[in-house]
């Protein structure tokens, strides 16, 4: 620049250079922050999906627990402890397929026009795109196999909430039978018998 400004002889061929050394510095740093940004990306990416699928077995074992609250608030505990556990892989899952399709659509982006007006040399990510479509495809895999049996427990606590509930409706009755024999309609013999039968049948739901 200091030959442009002294009138060097070859000044606006000097020019002419610095111009398009500027300019291929710009692309450059450009194309260096894209690829920074990619590298980033994908770290963070991998680095999710392997711990999801690290989590899964945990998940599973968690969901493969055999023992049911026998009582309505330890139940009641349960179920909503079993919905947290959802809640947080539901999470862990949304944001790897995310990272992963945010991934996906830069490396499958179309190249951007030069200053010619034909399509820029980009680098071919056919081999990495395969590769974190895989991965993908794992984590959807292991995601099925923890909802799966998520579901299956989810199922199991609410039909044991259901037979409490069940149980102490039966209880609540036997109560109301217990009374009213006791006020005395035990002194008929075809009401006493048919509230033994009653209060017979609702001992043998208790002990379901």
């Amino acid at each position: 620049m200091q030959l442009c400004e002294g009138c060097h002889y070859g000044a606006e061929r000097i020019a002419c250079v610095s111009s398009r050394l500027q300019e291929d510095w710009k692309g450059l740093t450009s194309v260096l922050e894209e690829r920074s940004n990619t590298l980033v990306m994908s770290t963070d990416f991998h680095q999710g999906a392997e711990q999801f699928l690290g989590r899964v077995e945990g998940w599973c074992e968690a969901c493969a627990d055999d023992s049911l609250p026998g009582e309505m608030a330890e139940l009641e505990a349960s179920i909503q402890q079993h919905q947290t556990l959802y809640e947080e892989i539901t999470s862990a899952y949304t944001q790897v397929s995310e990272r992963g399709k945010a991934l996906l659509e830069v490396l499958q982006r179309p190249a951007e026009p030069d200053e010619s007006g034909l399509p820029a040399a980009t680098t071919d990510f056919t081999a990495a795109t395969h590769g974190i479509m895989g991965v993908l495809h794992e984590v959807m895999q292991g995601h099925q196999h923890v909802e799966g049996a998520w579901q299956h427990r989810k199922l199991r606590l609410h039909q044991r909430l259901q037979l409490c509930v069940f149980q102490q409706d039966v209880r609540q009755v036997l109560k109301h039978f217990t009374t009213v024999t006791d006020l005395g309609l035990d002194t008929h013999t075809n009401t006493h018998t048919h509230t033994q039968r009653r209060l017979c049948h609702c001992y043998f739901v208790l002990t379901l």
